[in-house]
């Protein structure tokens, strides 16, 4: 990537690319600290900020991202600043004049409607550069929706015609479309935490979790993994995106897994699997937590404690399965002398972890989340200058990289949230979200678990390719309320979304975080997600199982966690057993078994934990049953495989 770390950069000439990069960070700088006064003081009114921002976003999108990935030449460069310009002239006319503009309601002038068009086209094509061409796609079949098809779909799809200038309306002359709940969240919570994260990263941060993850498991069976997957965990606390947590962690930890034996699809895999897990991890959850708080109505801080029990499962199975894999490859830590030492590594850099703690302290502690990030990036400075392995970090010039960071990081989100809000305002326009949230109860005939499949179906194939937040923001209005309807507890019906939107990263044929960490691996794309999402195996699992059983998400007394607790352990367990990443023996015991054998024990493994996803005295009885006779039949197995071997 060149100095100015963007796909389209106006020229290979040097004098160029630095004016290019200073005139990135002057506008980093200037939209960060327009961010922070805005959360602090308020002294705009809201529409204000969010056009403000939005002609930001434009401007930023076009002035600094090519609509190809190759250089622009100066006609390219050229139009792409008179496209910035008018973003920002366009923001200026809701911004400037707002009551006005929203007040004319039905009466709207042709400026407006034209106006309004060139925001949905502007935005569409900045969302294509910053964040793929899935969302605009999507964008504009909702877009049609009511204005050219809507009439001619069956059922409860269909729905009455709307004008095309009630539908530019909505989208840009309010706050209901392009500048909606999405992209404020987006301005409020999201971008000062990507912000904080990118400063953790510059800061020193990202080394320490890595030494401090080897000084803990590098000395363990397979450590180079295991310390992928704490690395990879604590990034995810900070970071706002998988494949971000994939190329800042992976760079490293792949090759210490290739160089211990592991093989490159499955050291990808490893990566991946644990890298999207950092978008259900406590405190940040990738921080489409913010958004849950929004739309669910749950306060922030209860959020955090019922995603906490999932997050350590969901590691805690990767874990494992690492383990396995590494004790049937023969593969063992390093020796401690190649190790970091745990205390030496906590006095020089252990000051790294305090802004983080403090954040989550304050979070915790229902303290306003802005101030509370704010002050946790201060923070991150401070102890930048007081350790002195980090005291390099501690310049004015950093400071500006790691804001110039967040913002690079931020704004395939900025623009995905206001393609996104495009959708939302259909949805709310036509009430499809209803609509598909009947059609959902309506084929599962009231049964929860059809209605939860068919859910998982929807968020699988609308997450395709998105960001985590978007797929939830989308997610939250079209399936969220059926499944609450029929009796899944609010928290655990939008927790599920936000997980199997998240499986998208790791599911092939599409799954970004396994082709990211493929392409550093140097392995097969397809083989590398199909290890990602083998080791994701309880990503699939828990949404599913805290849906049923409300106790993992912390609700309910003490003995109702615990129970259902153990059942989501024994469940993953007898899964993970089904679908061989969890062994009891070497798998070339399994060449002297019979196959009907090693079919009929994964089958009883795997129907027990089918059976133990539901909560009820029978079916946990009888799933502990299969999974028992499943165990005996894989221990004997082994044994009788041993005993031939021996002969």
């Amino acid at each position: 990537m060149s100095d100015d770390g963007t796909p389209g950069q106006a020229s290979p000439a040097n004098g160029i690319v630095r004016r290019i990069d200073q005139g990135r960070t002057i506008l980093s700088a200037a939209v960060f600290v327009f961010g922070a006064w805005s959360v602090l003081t308020f002294p705009f009114d809201d529409a204000i900020v969010r056009a403000i921002f939005f002609g930001f976003t434009l401007a930023y999108a076009y002035f600094f991202f090519g609509w190809r990935k190759s250089p622009r030449n100066r006609y390219e460069l050229a139009g792409d600043i008179v496209a910035g310009l008018a973003g920002i002239a366009i923001a200026l006319y809701i911004a400037v004049d707002f009551e006005e503009v929203f007040a004319r309601a039905g009466a709207v002038t042709k400026l407006d409607l034209v106006v309004a068009g060139i925001a949905i086209i502007l935005i569409l094509e900045a969302t294509r550069r910053t964040a793929g061409l899935a969302l605009p796609l999507l964008s504009l079949f909702f877009l049609f929706y009511p204005w050219i098809y809507g009439s001619y779909m069956p059922g409860l799809l269909r729905t009455s015609t709307f004008g095309f200038e009630r539908i530019l309306t909505q989208q840009y002359l309010g706050l209901d479309g392009i500048l909606g709940p999405a992209f404020k969240v987006m301005i409020e919570y999201i971008f000062l935490f990507i912000v904080f994260g990118a400063f953790l990263q510059r800061f020193g941060v990202t080394e320490f979790f890595i030494d401090f993850a080897k000084a803990i498991a590098g000395n363990r069976r397979g450590g180079a993994a295991k310390v992928a997957v704490m690395a990879s965990g604590l990034m995810g606390t900070v970071s706002g995106s998988a494949v971000a947590n994939v190329v800042s962690t992976g760079v490293i930890t792949i090759p210490m897994m290739k160089r211990e034996g592991f093989k490159a699809p499955f050291a990808g895999g490893v990566e991946a699997a644990a890298s999207t897990g950092g978008q259900v991890m406590p405190p940040i959850m990738g921080a489409a937590a913010f958004l849950m708080a929004e739309f669910a109505q749950i306060p922030y801080s209860d959020i955090i404690l019922h995603a906490l029990i999932p997050a350590i499962l969901y590691f805690t199975t990767i874990w494992v399965a690492v383990h396995f894999e590494a004790k049937r490859l023969g593969i063992e830590g390093e020796s401690e002398d190649a190790l970091p030492n745990l205390l030496a590594t906590i006095r020089s850099r252990g000051q790294a972890a305090v802004p983080l703690i403090v954040l989550t302290t304050m979070i915790m502690s229902d303290y306003p989340l802005a101030e509370s990030v704010l002050i946790g990036i201060a923070l991150t400075v401070v102890c930048a200058g007081i350790a002195p392995d980090l005291r390099s970090a501690f310049t004015i010039s950093n400071v500006l990289g790691a804001i110039r960071d967040g913002v690079d990081n931020a704004i395939s989100l900025f623009t995905a949230a206001a393609c996104a809000g495009i959708v939302i305002g259909i949805i709310s326009l036509t009430g499809l979200g209803l609509k598909i949230s009947a059609v959902i109860i309506d084929l599962a005939s009231g049964v929860a678990l059809i209605a939860l499949i068919l859910s998982a179906i929807t968020c699988l194939v609308l997450g395709l390719g998105l960001p985590t937040q978007i797929v939830y923001l989308t997610l939250a209005i079209l399936v969220a309320p059926g499944l609450i309807e029929l009796g899944i507890q609010t928290a655990g019906a939008h927790l599920f979304i936000m997980y199997v939107g998240m499986m998208s990263m790791v599911t092939p044929p599409v799954c970004f975080a396994a082709f990211a960490a493929a392409s550093l691996a140097q392995a097969p794309m397809m083989a590398t997600g199909v290890a990602a999402f083998r080791l994701a195996l309880a990503g699939q699992l828990i949404p599913f199982l805290f849906a049923f059983n409300p106790g993992l998400l912390l609700i309910g007394g003490p003995v109702d966690v615990v129970l259902d607790t153990l059942r989501a352990i024994v469940c993953i367990g007898a899964a993970g057993m089904a679908f061989e990443i969890f062994r009891i023996g070497p798998a070339s015991n399994d060449a002297r078994s019979p196959a009907v054998l090693i079919y009929l024990r994964r089958f009883l493994l795997g129907t027990g934990a089918a059976l133990l996803v539901y909560h009820g005295p029978k079916t946990t009885i009888a799933g502990l049953a299969l999974v028992a006779v499943g165990i005996v039949l894989a221990m004997a197995g082994q044994k009788a495989a041993a005993k031939a071997k021996a002969t």
